[in-house]
């Protein structure tokens, strides 16, 4: 898989940064219909039906080492600039 993840879904976009991420999976406490772990144990944003916005920011907010970026509309919502 590439160093970055992202999928485009409606006006949402997310991206993993891959070699950021360890493994804490609190991303998918948060929001479990968006985030799992392959098989190395690093995050992977699922296909199918997303959770809400909110729980998915709360999931970004969540990481430990900000590997997770959320964009709606085109803007960055987290992490802010």
């Amino acid at each position: 898989m590439d160093q970055v993840q992202t999928i485009k879904k409606d006006d949402i976009e997310i991206r993993i940064i891959r070699p950021k991420c360890i493994g804490a999976a609190t991303c998918v406490v948060y929001a479990p219909a968006t985030f799992d772990l392959d098989k190395t144990n690093i995050a992977i944003i699922k296909e199918g039906q997303w959770d809400k916005l909110e729980k998915i920011i709360a999931a970004a907010q969540s990481c430990p080492v900000t590997a997770i970026e959320v964009f709606s509309g085109g803007k960055k919502l987290f992490p802010k600039e």
